[in-house]
């Protein structure tokens, strides 16, 4: 029995995929409480250092986590799928999916700003609106890719495809794949 909720490595990459969707989750919802936070404590440590956080993840890790994606997974996928109607809804997914990661360049360039200064220890308000936004795209978009892509992957990849995959994310990172 393991007590520990350990995360998945590079060896399984679909659940490091989807392990990565947690995160973004939370730093969500550490985005979402920050305006409060800040209306009631101002700038203080615990601000700047949610604020780094945020920055730090969807500045580093979102982008690897769109790359695995757009670069590994999708094309991937495409190629595998051999049944042509699963083959159109895929395509008509993947379409959705990659608009998604283009409608939240803007949005997260709105909210950097002033992330930005509050991690630096600065006064700087953000919209609520703005978050709003950013977090609306991610409530569909994660629940549209972890309702099809695992079972997807489960059903057309080879164990060949699943380690280079794996591979290809831990390169991204500059990791070794494990041994």
């Amino acid at each position: 029995m393991n007590l520990f909720d350990t995360p998945a490595g590079f060896d399984d990459p679909i659940g490091m995929w989807m392990g990565c969707h947690r995160r973004i989750e939370k730093q969500l919802a550490t985005l979402a409480k920050l305006p409060a936070h800040l209306a009631d404590h101002g700038v203080d440590p615990d601000a700047s250092k949610a604020a780094q956080a945020i920055l730090r993840y969807f500045d580093l890790a979102a982008p690897h986590h769109h790359e695995d994606e757009d670069l590994d997974l999708f094309p991937l996928l495409e190629a595998r799928i051999t049944d042509v109607e699963a083959l159109a809804r895929f395509r008509e997914l993947r379409a959705r999916l990659v608009q998604d990661h283009q409608d939240m360049g803007p949005c997260w360039a709105k909210l950097r700003r002033p992330l930005q200064g509050i991690a630096d220890g600065i006064q700087k308000a953000i919209d609520p609106g703005d978050i709003a936004t950013f977090q609306a795209i991610y409530e569909t978009h994660i629940p549209a890719e972890e309702g099809t892509i695992p079972d997807l992957a489960k059903r057309y990849f080879s164990a060949q495809d699943v380690e280079t995959l794996g591979r290809s994310m831990a390169a991204r990172r500059g990791v070794a794949y494990p041994a």
